[in-house]
């Protein structure tokens, strides 16, 4: 039977495939071992994830109450602008005039002052005429 000889030959050479073929990398760019793309081989015009929003920045707070009193306004603000001065402590801040509030007049406050995060400015919070 001379069919039986070719038979072997193909049955050697398709096992050969085969068995190289499993040793060899899976697709380019892959690790053999654990499958996962390798970062050397990412593609940098491949679609990247939008970027995760920050976080808002926590402040740490000291409060101080003491005494504000208007110094000046700026009435062409809507609601009017203050300049006001805080004691203790002789602290300038700017913040809306309450109604009937003339330069002079002092108040009852408490002065918010940040002590780190990204708070950046003091907070005046009027309180009651004196």
């Amino acid at each position: 039977m001379p069919h039986v000889k070719y038979l072997d030959r193909t049955a050697i050479i398709g096992l050969t495939f085969l068995v190289s073929a499993c040793a060899g990398p899976g697709m380019v760019g892959q690790d053999a071992v654990t499958g996962s793309v390798r970062p050397s081989e990412v593609r940098p015009n491949a679609a990247k994830p939008p970027p995760e929003p920050q976080p808002e920045a926590l402040c740490a707070w000291s409060q101080i109450r003491g005494i504000a009193t208007l110094l000046a306004m700026d009435p062409t603000r809507q609601p009017p602008q203050g300049t006001w001065q805080f004691f203790p402590g002789d602290d300038v801040v700017f913040v809306p005039v309450p109604d009937q509030a003339q330069p002079g007049d002092e108040y009852k406050a408490l002065l918010r002052r940040p002590l780190s995060g990204g708070c950046q400015t003091p907070v005046l919070i009027l309180v009651a005429p004196v």
